[in-house]
């Protein structure tokens, strides 16, 4: 669950790690941000990042990293709603199809963002990360 934003001490979900890592989106004021942490990417579809914003729409920057230093061959989507807004690929192979890092987007009110990706060149373990940062608009 996130933050709600405003004075005093922060409305946290237990488990949830507001200063830390994991998959939701967090709120501070006007302003917005997840980081993953490292995630494994196999060859089966991994959400990095998955939240459903607030009642504002969010101008965010999305940032996705790999850093297996492995040759494969690694999908990666940002979908609002199940609908893929952004997909690209990438290996240190020299084969890139990527969107210049970070993604600009703005994101709808209520809408369930997910960022993943997946391995397709085979089922190794490669170590990934997703930042999302932004502001928030009524």
């Amino acid at each position: 669950m996130s933050l709600i934003g405003g004075g005093g001490v922060p409305n946290v979900t237990s488990g949830a790690n507001p200063a830390g890592t994991g998959s939701n989106l967090n709120y501070i004021g006007n302003h917005v941000y997840a980081y993953s942490g490292i995630i494994t990417v196999t060859n089966v579809t991994t959400p990095m990042l998955s939240f459903t914003t607030g009642s504002g729409y969010i101008v965010a920057k999305i940032q996705v990293d790999n850093s297996s230093g492995s040759n494969d061959d690694i999908k990666y989507k940002v979908e609002f709603n199940g609908e893929t807004v952004s997909s690209w690929y990438w290996s240190t192979a020299g084969n890139h199809n990527e969107p210049m890092n970070p993604i600009y987007v703005i994101m709808p009110a209520n809408t369930i963002v997910t960022i993943s990706a997946t391995n397709l060149s085979g089922s190794s373990q490669r170590n990934h990360t997703a930042i999302v940062s932004g502001r928030v608009y009524a």
